[in-house]
């Protein structure tokens, strides 16, 4: 779908006009018809981020296997291997074809010289602090390049996160297997770019990223100016921190996956749904209509969100759980008042994303979304519990002395229960 948007801009946009006839790198070509200034991010700053970002990511690792270890979270060795490969094999495919397409597009559709576009694809931290400023001083240039970031960074987001959803549902069905293999690739994947930037950093390595960049899988978003791979990593590490927080809460405070399939089914749809599309909604909206801007806290040179992009984030949250209440692909009554659930979950997620530090609302979003559900069916399961909703079928096993009861705490599902 990504790739098929790209081409419709390449075919509908008309040739860039621009200002200028020759436009060259910010720092490393000799022609330069605009100075560049101010300083740039020493190499201990560079260090310190990357191992910050790196312990982030190690400890988000360390909760599952603690968890492991602990006999807390049982996990299907073979599931894991099947998942390692799945989530490999996607983002070995997908992170390729999205760094070609964005240069395409950079190209074709922006108009930018391969010095400039090699200052886009590096590391962007030996760039001067008035890079950014200068390469957006052209509203036609500054707009297809929002357009640019809405594509690719939003793009790969929606295919992360959507392929995680299919890989719960279709691919590895064990939580522990799930969770370990989501959290270990990203671990991975964070060492490897923290790598790349240490290593092949500075004018002599710039030949490197045009193939290096395929780590970032176009996600270094472009108005996140010298900061964008950082961006990307923190919000590949909260990504993970807000899946393996989420899966902690609901473990705590709901019944066992195996005692009510039904009620995690449901929930797990309705806290990532949010985050796939109505997180991406946001900037898909707001970046190129937003008109009612403010600013925000993050990690970026711009950062600031719209009225316009915060409706869009409500749509974009509301929209896919009433889609998958009303279709039957989870059972409505595994939670009571689930349409009601999933109403409030759009407003939260609204809330969150809007006051969330930029890069964090990945954790931030999933984590407080399951909470949420966790609340509303303790507190729906209290009701029930005061009206009787108990049902005794005609089910009674000798052997244990217990009946079969069926009840909403458990997704409606039949459940022997001891006889008092």
């Amino acid at each position: 779908v990504n790739a098929i948007l790209v081409i419709l801009v390449l075919r509908l946009a008309p040739p860039p006009k621009r200002s200028m006839s020759v436009r060259h790198s910010a720092i490393f070509s000799k022609a330069e018809p605009i100075k560049c200034s101010g300083p740039t991010c020493s190499t201990p700053t560079i260090n310190c981020s990357l191992l910050l970002l790196l312990l982030l990511s190690l400890i988000q690792l360390s909760g599952p296997v603690a968890a492991i270890l602990s006999g807390a979270l049982p996990v299907d060795w073979d599931q894991f291997g099947v998942g390692v490969a799945f989530l490999i094999g996607g983002e070995v495919v997908r992170r390729p074809i999205f760094c070609l397409l964005r240069v395409l597009y950079l190209r074709r559709a922006v108009g930018l010289s391969d010095a400039e576009i090699t200052d886009i694809v590096g590391t962007r931290l030996s760039l001067p602090q008035d890079w950014l400023p200068n390469l957006l001083a052209d509203p036609r240039t500054k707009t297809r390049i929002k357009v640019c970031d809405v594509l690719f960074r939003k793009g790969g987001h929606v295919f992360t996160l959507t392929s995680t959803i299919i890989f719960n549902a279709f691919v590895v069905d064990d939580l522990g297997a799930l969770v370990l293999s989501v959290s270990l690739g990203s671990v991975l994947l964070v060492m490897v770019q923290a790598s790349a930037i240490s290593l092949f950093r500075g004018a002599a390595h710039r030949g490197h990223w045009w193939w290096l960049s395929w780590l970032f899988g176009a996600a270094d978003r472009i108005r996140d100016g010298r900061l964008g791979q950082q961006n990307a990593m923190m919000g590949s590490t909260s990504m993970m921190w807000g899946i393996v927080a989420s899966f902690g809460i609901a473990l705590l405070g709901l019944p066992p996956q195996e005692d009510a399939e039904k009620l995690w089914a449901l929930a797990t749809q309705l806290v990532l749904l949010p985050l796939t599309y109505g997180d991406a909604m946001g900037e898909i909206i707001g970046t190129p209509f937003g008109r009612h801007r403010f600013k925000v806290k993050g990690l970026g040179e711009i950062n600031e969100k719209s009225l316009e992009g915060c409706a869009a984030v409500f749509l974009g949250s509301l929209i896919p759980g009433l889609i998958v209440l009303g279709t039957g692909a989870a059972d409505p009554c595994a939670i009571p008042a689930a349409w009601g659930l999933a109403a409030a979950i759009a407003v939260l997620t609204t809330i969150t994303e809007t006051i969330a530090f930029r890069s964090t609302d990945n954790f931030v979003i999933p984590a407080c979304n399951a909470v949420l559900v966790v609340i509303w069916w303790h507190v729906g399961l209290a009701v029930d519990e005061g009206n009787d909703a108990y049902d005794v079928l005609d089910s009674f096993d000798s052997g244990n002395h217990s009946l079969a009861v069926k009840s909403p705490a458990f997704g409606n599902t039949p459940t022997y229960g001891l006889v008092e």
